[in-house]
Parts: C-alpha cells; sequence; structure tokens
C-alpha cells in the first residue's frame, strides 16, 4: 500500500512506447480535430470575426518575401523594437500565398498536434491507449484550453504555438533526445521573448520527473542532460532576445517592449539588466501580487488537482506570472495567449494523470470505483470553476457560435459593398478599414485609420458607420479626424446599410 501511494507521486517512464492503433487513432483525431478547428477559424473569419493582430500577424510574417524587411507591418512599422517574433518568419511561407487564412489554418494544425503529442506523452508515461486518447481529448476541450487557442476576436496570435511545441519539447526530453530537444527548444524560444519561460519550466519538469523516477539508480544515470541543457538555452535566450529588442530603433508607433511595461513609468528601464535589477528589488512584491494569487487558483483547477501530487510545480510556475506582474495587470488571463502558464498546466495535468491511472490500475475493484467516482467529482467542480475563469464568449465556442458582432444580412452587405474593391483594388494600393472589416483587405497594402501619420493616404477607405470602435467608425460623410484624411477628397462608390466604399479623387 506505501508503494502504489508513493506511486501517486512519481512517474514511470516507458521511453520506447511503442506504436500501436490507438497511436493511429490519435493521429487520425488529430487530423480531424486540425479539420475542425481550422473550419470554425474560416467560418469567423468569413463572418467578420476577426480583427487586429490577425492582420499585423499576416504582414508581420510576410514582409521579408515582400521585400520590407524583417518583421515590418503597417501598425507599428520595425515590430521587433516591440517583440521578437522571430517564428513568424519561416511561416511567412504560407502567409505569402495564402493570406490571413494561410495563418489560421496553422494555429488549427498546431491544435492537432498538441492533442496527438499529449497522447504520445501519456503512452511514455505507461498509460493505456485508449485511456491516453480520452484523456487527451478531454484536456484540450476543457474552458482554459479553449480559451487558450479560440482567441476570439483576434484569431491569431504566434504565441498560441507555444503550447504545441512546448509538448512536443516535453516530449523529447522525456526520451533525452538531445538533438531534437534542443532544436524544439529553440522553435519555443523563437516565439516571443517571455517563450524561453515556457521552455524552461517544461525542462525542469522534465528533468524533476526523469529524476523521481528512477530511484536507487546512480545521479549519472537520473540526471536529464537534455532537460538541463535546454533550461541553459532558455535562460540565456531571455536576456539575448531583449537585447535584440532593445538594440532596435522605436518607430512613432512602436515603442520598446520596455516602455510598455505598466509597473513603471515608460523610459523607466534604460537596458535588460536594469529591467532584471528592478525585478530582483521587487520579488516580494511579485509574489504577494494579485496575479500570483490567482494563478495559485488557476493551477489547482486547470491541473483538475493534480498539482496536488507535485506540489513543488507551484514554486517552479512562479516565473509563468512574471509578464502579467510586470504589465500591471490584475488578471493572469488579461491576454488570451497565456502560452508559459498553459504549458505548465498540460504538463503537470499530463504527469499526474499518468500516475493515478497507473496507482488506480494496481488497486481492487471497490477502489477503483472509488478513485474514478472521486476523479470525476473533482473533475466536474474543476470544469465548473474553469468556466468562472474564462470570458463569456468561450462558453459560446461550446456552442459552435462565430464571435461575429453582425448578423448574416449585414455580413451579406458587407461583402455586396466591399466585393468591389476586391475587384477594382490593386493590392499596392494604400487601404483603410474598419476594426471588422480587415478580412477585405488581409493579403492587401493594409494601414490602420489610427496610425497614417507620415504614411501615405489611402486609396479606399472600407467603412462601417456603426463600428462598436469609435476611432474607426466611418461612413460617407465623417472620420476620425486624427487620422488626417479629408473626406471630401473621396468618392462613395457604394453604400448598404451600414457600409460605405470611398475612393481617392484623381
Amino acid at each position: 500500500m506505501q508503494l502504489r501511494w508513493r506511486e501517486m507521486f512519481t512517474s514511470k517512464l516507458n521511453l520506447t512506447a511503442p506504436w500501436d492503433r490507438w497511436d493511429f487513432v490519435a493521429l487520425s483525431l488529430a487530423v480531424f480535430i486540425t479539420i475542425w478547428v481550422f473550419a470554425l477559424k474560416l467560418k469567423t473569419f468569413y463572418d467578420l470575426g476577426y480583427s487586429g493582430d490577425l492582420f499585423v500577424n499576416t504582414q508581420l510574417a510576410r514582409s521579408w518575401l515582400e521585400g520590407r524587411g524583417l518583421l515590418q507591418d503597417n501598425w507599428s512599422g520595425n515590430f521587433l523594437a516591440v517583440h521578437a517574433y522571430f517564428l513568424l518568419l519561416p511561416l511567412g511561407l504560407i502567409a505569402k500565398p495564402f493570406g490571413a487564412p494561410g495563418l489560421l489554418f496553422v494555429l488549427a494544425a498546431s491544435v492537432g498536434v498538441a492533442y496527438f503529442w499529449a497522447t504520445r506523452i501519456l503512452r511514455l508515461l505507461a498509460v493505456d491507449g485508449r485511456v491516453a486518447v480520452i484523456a487527451a481529448g478531454a484536456l484540450l476541450i476543457s474552458p482554459l484550453s479553449v480559451a487558450f487557442y479560440q482567441e476570439a476576436g483576434y484569431g491569431f496570435f504566434v504565441e498560441t504555438l507555444a503550447l504545441a511545441l512546448c509538448l512536443i519539447l516535453f516530449y523529447f526530453v522525456l526520451q533525452q533526445r538531445m538533438i531534437a530537444s534542443i532544436v524544439t527548444a529553440i522553435a519555443v524560444i523563437s516565439v516571443k521573448e517571455d517563450a524561453p519561460i515556457a521552455a524552461a519550466v517544461v525542462a525542469i519538469v522534465a528533468g524533476v520527473e526523469t529524476w523521481l523516477s528512477s530511484p536507487g539508480k546512480p545521479a549519472r544515470y537520473r540526471f536529464n542532460w537534455p532537460a538541463a541543457i535546454a533550461l541553459i538555452l532558455s535562460v540565456c535566450a531571455i536576456p539575448v532576445l531583449l537585447a535584440i529588442s532593445w538594440a532596435q530603433s522605436p518607430t512613432m508607433y512602436g515603442r520598446h517592449s520596455f516602455d510598455r511595461i505598466g509597473v513603471v513609468a515608460p523610459g523607466r528601464f534604460s537596458s535588460p539588466e536594469a529591467l532584471f535589477m528592478f525585478v530582483a528589488s521587487n520579488v516580494f512584491h511579485w509574489l504577494g501580487s494579485s496575479v500570483v494569487r490567482q494563478w495559485l487558483w488557476i493551477m489547482i483547477v486547470g491541473t483538475f488537482g493534480t498539482v496536488l501530487l507535485r506540489p513543488y510545480y507551484l514554486v517552479v510556475g512562479v516565473p509563468t506570472t512574471g509578464v502579467a506582474w510586470l504589465m500591471n495587470r490584475n488578471d493572469l488571463l488579461w491576454a488570451p495567449r497565456f502560452a508559459p502558464t498553459e504549458a505548465l498546466l498540460w504538463c503537470v495535468t499530463l504527469v499526474g494523470f499518468a500516475s493515478i491511472v497507473r496507482t488506480v490500475s494496481h488497486c481492487s475493484k471497490r477502489m477503483q470505483t472509488a478513485v474514478l467516482t472521486t476523479a470525476i467529482a473533482i473533475a466536474a467542480l474543476s470544469t465548473c470553476a474553469q468556466v468562472t475563469l474564462v470570458p463569456w464568449f468561450v462558453r459560446g465556442a461550446y456552442l459552435l457560435r462565430s464571435t461575429s458582432l453582425y448578423s448574416p444580412s449585414e455580413r451579406q452587405q458587407a461583402d455586396a459593398v466591399f466585393g468591389r474593391y476586391r475587384r477594382e483594388g490593386k493590392p499596392e494600393e494604400p487601404v483603410v478599414a474598419s476594426f471588422f472589416l480587415l478580412r477585405y483587405a488581409h493579403d492587401r497594402n493594409l494601414f490602420w485609420l489610427t496610425q497614417l501619420r507620415n504614411r501615405p493616404a489611402p486609396v479606399w477607405i472600407l467603412g462601417d458607420s456603426e463600428d462598436a470602435y469609435a476611432p474607426l467608425r466611418i461612413s460617407s460623410d465623417t472620420i476620425n479626424p486624427v487620422s488626417g484624411i479629408h473626406i471630401e477628397d473621396y468618392t462613395l462608390l457604394d453604400r448598404r446599410g451600414r457600409f460605405v466604399l470611398l475612393r481617392k479623387r484623381e
């Protein structure tokens, strides 16, 4: 009995984990998940449900293929001064021919990848194939996971791809495959300047699980060198990425990421070293912040209580709250792309669940029934708690509802009006659009109405006179005066309902 109890707090690694029919089932389900998520994403895209960052990321991914330099867009200019989105560079090969839908497909594929590799990780942890397929699916459809991948209103952030990459890293590090671990760690690090935090916590979890899974063996056999190398790479990458960003000249619309930190006045930090010194000197303020308290609750309910089998990960995971604290946010989920926390949630849940399954498999039938009943009750309570943490529109995702604010008749009107622009407009001609009309110019020379100072006047204007975001509200005779556009310089080509299409006079 004592041995079985001890198994609840350790892992058993089956490093061979041979393929069988359940792995092919998982692979088939991963393909289906990819197609399903992409269909939902594409529907929301054509329903005019996305705006903002999807289109910024599209421009950033394509810029080096269009001769505009690395990570350049029409929103901030040199985006590298803001974030180190290096993973977007290879995605340009998809975004260039397919535009924004190409990035939506990449995100959908990452969901399928996350599911498949979660299944493989459970197989490494000696979980039966059928149980692994079901458990990975349950984790994927949990409210926090749905909130992470839904990206309501925006559609795509490159940070959302980090979870799938982290699970691949976790798999390779558990297998102690050095080259594969290093390559995957670099891929995670390339996502963003705070992505190394995610890679680091994944490496730590893998290293701890490897050490605890082989008691009695000499230390040299228990130590996970690929995990150590991935951790070192991650720790070293943070100052390097911050230094690269800091070395960029800020633009009118693209401030340094340091100047976006909310806990101090803009311009306070003169270098990455100053940031690290500030964090070190304010660590107790950080640990006592509301975001850390919320994070503890998220870890408990987000892992369905399994983190209590590995309570030391509550200490390991504190760095995943760092960005939210620095941004002076009271909500860890202030941005839907909470990748480091989500990666830790998945890894801890997988190892904890595997320990429970392995322990229960050696119990009597009566004990198995009791444990199963308890597990179902805890899962139900955790799910209810997760629902209260996520925004209301995440709940609508389970009903396959689009986040579009337009009715079907309004979307038909918009298609009719702006279809003329798609036919007559040239890709290189500057165009601006209201907030949720950016889809019509996703693969064109799209500018934002609030970001036009010292930039060419648009040839085309795609307007919504009832746009929920007032600065981008455009009618046939009214436009944001801060933009510098004079509406009398434009000819009204079409108007239907709330939508207008204008073109600059020759």
